[in-house]
């Protein structure tokens, strides 16, 4: 799949045209897995920890197997090698899922950008923004980090 494709379902998505429930949902999975791809490689790196966060996530919320979750992956990161929008991403997340989905979205990023037991000032950085950009109050946004702190202390 080329990336002009890739980009290009998600734009789709911002158009007036109604989409079938299956290019809706392919294209709702490929914002996400972008998204918090791009905090799994905030840091500079990727590590296994990270990605067990965010295959974990994907897994769970769109019910997928292990096989179409890495393609899934393999399609978010040839968008995030090229570019990414964040502004489209988190603009088709916010307008097609309920915001306790979103919360649980940016909760996944907290975890993401804590697997390696550091957070860097850009991760911070870029989970507040994506935050705000998926409609998050900040009171939610911070009630989400803490409660990850807190499953960290727990382990």
């Amino acid at each position: 799949m080329s990336f002009s494709t890739l980009v290009q379902r998600i734009r789709d998505g911002l158009s007036a045209e109604p989409a079938t429930s299956q290019s809706h949902e392919e294209r709702l999975r490929l914002a996400t897995a972008a998204v918090l791809l791009d905090i799994a490689y905030a840091d500079g790196t990727f590590s296994p920890a990270e990605g067990g966060n965010v295959v974990d996530y994907l897994q769970k919320a769109f019910r997928l197997p292990p096989d179409d979750v890495q393609e899934l992956i393999a399609a978010a990161r040839e968008i995030r090698d090229h570019t990414i929008d964040h502004f489209a991403m988190t603009n088709y997340i916010r307008k097609n899922v309920a915001l306790e989905e979103r919360i649980e979205i940016v909760r996944t990023m907290w975890r993401t950008a804590y697997a390696d037991g550091r957070l860097t000032e850009y991760e911070n950085y870029l989970i507040r923004k994506l935050s705000d950009l998926l409609g998050l109050e900040h009171h939610v946004m911070i009630d989400t980090k803490v409660s990850v702190l807190r499953e960290m202390e727990a382990r």
